[in-house]
């Protein structure tokens, strides 16, 4: 499950990035949506044949050891070997909640591994080198001090609007 597979089960982890970065990097789900989500992680990754070798603690340790396993090797970053980006930095179980704690990447670099993209083809559908994009993902960007026509290009070039991207 290493990478951010495009499965069901990444998209559900991911569509709570949002409400994350609005709460300090942090997003409580509650019993229904850890059970939904555990559902899903089931569905995915666990055959139906070793269904039966798990208790729920078991399942939900699996599960939240799957979520913190979610990364992306950005290989486009200068040394040999690339970057490991991480999604979920660590995650929690009070008993009744799961606790996301999200890591802090920009919302450009998001956008281009949604996209499935390197910083070379964003660059070259923005028609700018590929330290401009770096530079666009770092996550102390301020695209509010970028030049607008830049954000446009960008914005473009990721298939979403300006605001998506701040």
């Amino acid at each position: 499950m290493p990478g951010f597979d495009r499965d069901e089960f990444w998209l559900k982890v991911l569509s709570y990035y949002q409400t994350a970065r609005e709460n300090n990097y942090l997003v409580k789900l509650n019993e229904e949506q850890t059970k939904e989500l555990k559902a899903l992680y089931i569905e995915q990754y666990i055959p139906m044949e070793k269904l039966s070798h798990y208790d729920d603690e078991k399942m939900l340790k699996k599960m939240m050891t799957a979520i913190v396993s979610i990364y992306k090797l950005d290989k486009d970053i200068a040394s040999n070997y690339g970057e490991v980006v991480e999604l979920v930095n660590s995650v929690d179980y009070d008993g009744k909640c799961l606790y996301l704690h999200f890591a802090k990447i920009s919302a450009v670099k998001l956008r281009r591994f949604q996209l499935g993209r390197s910083q070379k083809q964003v660059a070259e559908k923005m028609g700018c080198s590929v330290s401009t994009v770096k530079n666009c993902e770092e996550f102390f960007c301020d695209l509010d001090r970028q030049p607008p026509e830049l954000v446009a290009r960008l914005a473009k070039a990721l298939e979403c609007e300006p605001e998506d991207l701040k």
